[in-house]
Order: structure tokens, then sequence, then C-alpha cells
């Protein structure tokens, strides 16, 4: 299992969101995933802090998990983007940048 500087998980984090919003945005009734995710969450903080997320105009919420800033990351890291990316699109990513780590 190759190992992964914090640098390659935010990039592959970053690709995996790019993908799932993507994805939202020609099926925007995948988003109703997005709230059933969050409903299931145990935190009540964290539970809060999304629904109040989702609350926003999608393409607000769209322009922060994108953007390539310290909070853009920290959304990118709890967001609720679960189901939302089949698993074939999912693996193929993770695929690429562990090929891209064994390369290194």
């Amino acid at each position: 299992m190759p190992a992964y500087s914090h640098q390659q998980i935010d990039a592959r984090l970053l690709r995996l969101t790019e993908a799932a919003v993507t994805r939202l945005d020609a099926e925007p009734a995948l988003r109703v995933r997005l709230a059933e995710n969050v409903s299931r969450w145990q935190s009540p903080r964290l539970r809060a802090q999304w629904q109040r997320r989702l609350a926003l105009p999608w393409p607000l919420l769209r322009r922060r998990l994108l953007a390539p800033t310290e909070e853009g990351a920290a959304l990118r890291q709890d967001a609720p983007l679960g189901g939302v990316l089949p698993a074939t699109e999912r693996l193929r990513i993770m695929r690429e940048f562990a090929h891209d780590s064994a390369a290194t």
C-alpha cells in the first residue's frame, strides 16, 4: 500500500470532490443524498454545521467546496458526498492517485 503525503491526500480529495460536484451539477436530484448523509451523522455539531451549509444556494456551496483555500480543504474533509459518485468512478480516481504515488 503506497504511503501518501498530506498534499497527495488533499489533491485526491479535491479530485474526488470535483467529480462529485460535476455529477451533482449534471443531476441536481442527487443533492438530496447530501442531506440524507448528514441526517445519519452521530455528531450533533457536525450535523448542524452541514445542515446550515446545505441550506446555502448550490452555486455558493459548490464554490466553497472547490475553493483552493484552507476553508475549502476543511470542508472537503467532512463533506457529505458519499454515494454521489458511482463506485467505478471513485475507484478510477483512487487508482490514478495510487499510480501517481507508486511512481514517486
